[in-house]
């Protein structure tokens, strides 16, 4: 029986980290070289033929393709020392994560830093997949603005919209907007942070913008090279060149060759999800796999996206598997290709078909669930997610269950909250608290319609109208409400609350008004607070000291 997934929630002090297991172990809690060996006894007792090789042979084949790829990648703009001994370099520990090319807040930034200390650890290979396969919805950056009084984000472009399109199909279109973003940020962010990294770091993101031709590539190795300065060592690859390997597409063609089983899994799976933890609605926390129906038969929708350089919107992916040893894979607008892929296919057609695919300019692109699917599976020792993906993976963990009988190897989970250091300019921000004073003000208004006379002048002092209406009020509450008086009795009681608050006027407009100072304080502080922050909003030792886990001087 599967384990019962853990609850992850994010830290809330600044600073605080999610290290699941410690990167150092302590007492009574797990360590990375334990969950290293139980990863590897679980993939080594999946009993699955991969086409015509054992899981155990391709994914041996599969971890040279990507160790040797991700090297030369990565070298193209860092340094990356490559083991002599290549056989002895895939057997080490692979430990990797993955994030989308984008300005991401340190939380999911300190993944990177956990691989490469996790790696350290057991003397294995640290790998970060770029998803670039992921789409790329705007190209703007929200900066905090103001004072705790009042303050909001200012969305601000680093690049002209387009068509929305995968990552790895973006390449920058205004040059200009580009290449000043760093000092357009930087200028509204000076009031709050006078020297972020953002400054000095974005003209390295314009220069490998440029070398690489895409917007995404160019942040995530201007980063990759900002953490080599950091002292981190790991190596880096985009999702869709992953996808790109031979071993890959044995994976993928043997995937697809199961389509009404992944369908099927996949959709279970999803139900047993929402089961298990009360979700309502269909789309959540994402839509099943749907079913439709043309002159062609039954179509069934499968976890990958499809596109063409042509028209590079993403679009969901069917299969039609009605003609034996032939799948046809459909956007079900404009994109139809029939592929020699079936359970008594050869792989070496699978790997053929796939590659005639690229060579054309189509992308099949997987969908979250099937890269980590893939990732865990084929190459990784240890996964390692952060909180969203670890709840969403629980998905990925059921399919596996579903398709091969076994539980896959298991992951880890990091996360972590940094917030801008804003006490020399706000040194209350942290022991204010606007939202608790935002309910009192609210119950105070409350309490001036519904028990005015808490706030009248004492009794004595009172006018002879003023008592009578009193007295009057609270024989009506002490009135029983009968059916014949239950009404009345309210439209009494309430006529005298009116009456009465009329004579607090000046109290009911100072609440008012301090309600509404205390709401736009309230929203203030959540901005200036926020731990979705960018990572290059922060002034550098900042951010380097929450990153550093084991090799420097931040805790553990």
């Amino acid at each position: 029986m599967a384990m019962p997934p853990r609850r992850y929630s994010a830290p809330e002090p600044s600073g605080a980290r999610l290290v699941d297991p410690p990167v150092v172990p302590g007492p009574g809690v797990g360590s990375i070289e334990a969950l290293v060996d139980n990863n590897r006894l679980i993939r080594a007792a999946l009993d699955v033929r991969i086409g015509d090789m054992r899981l155990w042979e391709l994914v041996a084949a599969t971890r040279r393709e990507v160790l040797m790829v991700a090297a030369e990648y990565t070298g193209h703009y860092r340094h990356v020392d490559r083991p002599a001994d290549v056989a002895d370099w895939i057997a080490r520990p692979i430990i990797m994560g993955g994030h989308q090319p984008e300005l991401f807040h340190p939380g999911v930034w300190l993944k990177n830093a956990a691989i490469d200390a996790y790696t350290r650890q057991v003397g294995g290979t640290a790998l970060n997949l770029v998803v670039d396969t992921d789409r790329c919805g705007r190209a703007t950056a929200a900066v905090p603005v103001g004072t705790p009084e009042s303050a909001h984000t200012e969305e601000v472009p680093f690049d002209s919209f387009t068509v929305e399109a995968a990552w790895e199909e973006r390449p920058v279109i205004d040059a200009e907007c580009f290449t000043s973003f760093g000092d357009r940020a930087c200028r509204l962010l000076a009031p709050l942070v006078p020297r972020p990294i953002l400054r000095p770091w974005w003209p390295l993101v314009v220069e490998r913008a440029k070398a690489s031709h895409r917007l995404g590539l160019g942040i995530a190795q201007a980063r990759h090279m900002l953490e080599e300065r950091f002292g981190m060592e790991t190596l880096e690859l985009p999702v869709s060149e992953m996808m790109r390997l031979p071993t890959v597409m044995v994976f993928v063609g043997w995937l697809l060759a199961h389509a009404r089983q992944l369908h099927a899994a996949y959709n279970e799976s999803l139900a047993d999800y929402r089961r298990a933890r009360r979700v309502r609605g269909q789309g959540r926390p994402m839509p099943d796999l749907a079913v439709r129906h043309d002159s062609a038969g039954e179509w069934i929708e499968v976890p990958w996206w499809m596109w063409s350089r042509e028209d590079p919107r993403r679009r969901r992916v069917f299969a039609n598997t009605s003609t034996p040893g032939i799948l046809a894979l459909s956007d079900m607008e404009t994109l139809r290709i029939e592929l020699p892929i079936g359970l008594d296919t050869s792989p070496s057609k699978w790997v053929d078909a796939l590659s005639r695919m690229e060579e054309h300019a189509i992308r099949l692109r997987p969908r979250a669930i099937v890269t980590t699917l893939v990732s865990r599976l084929l190459v990784a020792d240890v996964f390692v997610h952060g909180i969203g993906g670890a709840a969403y993976d629980t998905i990925t963990d059921d399919v596996v269950r579903r398709l091969v009988g076994s539980d896959p190897p298991r992951h880890a989970v990091v996360s972590g909250t940094l917030r801008l250091p804003l006490a020399a300019a706000f040194p209350t921000l942290e022991t204010d608290d606007p939202a608790a004073a935002l309910l009192a003000a609210r119950a105070t208004l409350r309490d001036l319609r519904y028990h005015p006379e808490r706030h009248l002048e004492p009794h004595a002092s009172q006018p002879e109208s003023v008592r009578e209406q009193l007295a009057a009020k609270h024989r009506w509450i002490e009135t029983h409400p009968t059916v014949t008086l239950a009404r009345r009795r309210c439209q009494e009681i309430r006529a005298i609350n009116e009456r009465l608050a009329a004579r607090l006027e000046g109290e009911r407009l100072a609440a008012e008004a301090g309600m509404t100072g205390c709401a736009a304080a309230a929203k203030a502080r959540t901005v200036l607070r926020s731990r979705e922050v960018p990572w290059c909003f922060f002034p550098e030792n900042e951010v380097k000291s929450f990153l550093l886990l084991e090799n420097g001087a931040g805790p553990a």
